[in-house]
């Protein structure tokens, strides 16, 4: 067993005083779960009988456990869902600039260009990115679409590589998050299509880069809502 080490802002004397036992059942994966007084008896903690954990109990327990996990604050005015390591928020469709470092075309093209409504999702380890045809806050049933960026797979999945994101998932890690997507050097293709159209992504930001408007009808259904993508977080999770 590792040890356990537990940072306070002063010397504090801790002292054990109850315990929680949880028990799964194999069949269903139903959660039973009992409170246990401890008692210290040479220096050594054994448990007492317990009894059941009261929705009360378990409510107090959770609220202390989240006053130190959760988000407490101000929501960012583009946030669309937030719950414990989890955060989804749009962008509204932007002028912004983007660097290649591309073996084909582009080479290391960079410069202003525009870009589709986005929506951003956040979780432990996890980072993706999806298009929207309207430019507009979305709501559970809006469509995603593709966001036809290099280094980003089918699923709207975005390869990390070097890039530094946020230590933390919260309404003040949004501009990091950000931040850290427009300015990566885009490098390549992590899926077969990314746009419609002759030419396919490359041809899509060299016309960008020369100043096209972003063409949100050539943009490629992902076949989900954002609901779909918030249900597969959570059962992920």
């Amino acid at each position: 067993m590792n040890d356990v080490q537990i940072a306070c802002e002063s010397d504090t004397d801790l002292e054990i005083d109850a315990a929680l036992l949880f028990y799964r059942a194999r069949a269903n994966g139903a959660v039973y779960a009992t409170q246990h007084a401890v008692r210290v008896v040479d220096d050594r903690p054994a448990l007492l009988p317990g009894v059941p954990l009261t929705l009360e109990a378990l409510a107090e327990f959770a609220d202390l456990a989240a006053r130190r996990t959760s988000y407490r604050g101000f929501v960012h005015e583009r946030v669309v869902y937030l719950a414990p390591n989890v955060l989804v928020w749009w962008v509204p469709a932007c002028t912004r600039r983007v660097w290649f470092q591309h073996t084909g075309e582009l080479g290391n093209a960079s410069g202003d260009c525009q870009h589709p409504p986005l929506v951003f999702v956040a979780t432990r380890g996890k980072w993706s990115v999806f298009s929207l045809r309207e430019n507009a806050r979305p709501d559970a049933r809006t469509a995603l679409y593709r966001a036809p960026y290099f280094n980003v797979w089918e699923d709207g999945r975005i390869c990390i590589g070097n890039v530094v994101t946020p230590d933390t998932i919260d309404s003040d890690s949004i501009k990091p998050y950000e931040d850290a997507f427009f300015r990566s050097r885009f490098t390549h293709a992590n899926a077969d299509k990314l746009i419609k159209g002759r030419g396919g992504a490359v041809r899509l930001w060299k016309q960008l880069l020369a100043g096209a408007p972003f063409p949100l009808h050539q943009l490629i259904d992902a076949k989900c809502t954002l609901a779909d993508v918030v249900k597969t977080i959570s059962t992920e999770d």
